[in-house]
């Protein structure tokens, strides 16, 4: 299963920061490109709901925990 590490922005200065599996990841771009409601998806054994309209801003990197040379 693929992860990505996640940054949600929230309107007043909270911040999410989690590893998100791509399926879950899929149902929160959804709920954004919806523009509002709400979302549910887990990140790192935590379940979340979101309210879209609350969100100022997300930060995704697809490489995550990659070590190596």
């Amino acid at each position: 299963m693929a992860e990505s590490r996640v940054e949600i922005g929230f309107d007043g200065g909270l911040i999410i920061s989690a590893k998100v599996a791509d399926e879950e990841w899929a149902k929160v771009e959804s709920a954004l490109a919806a523009g509002s409601g709400m979302v549910s998806f887990n990140a790192e054994d935590t379940d979340h709901h979101v309210d879209v309209s609350k969100i100022c801003y997300v930060r995704r990197e697809a490489r995550v925990g990659r070590v190596g040379f």
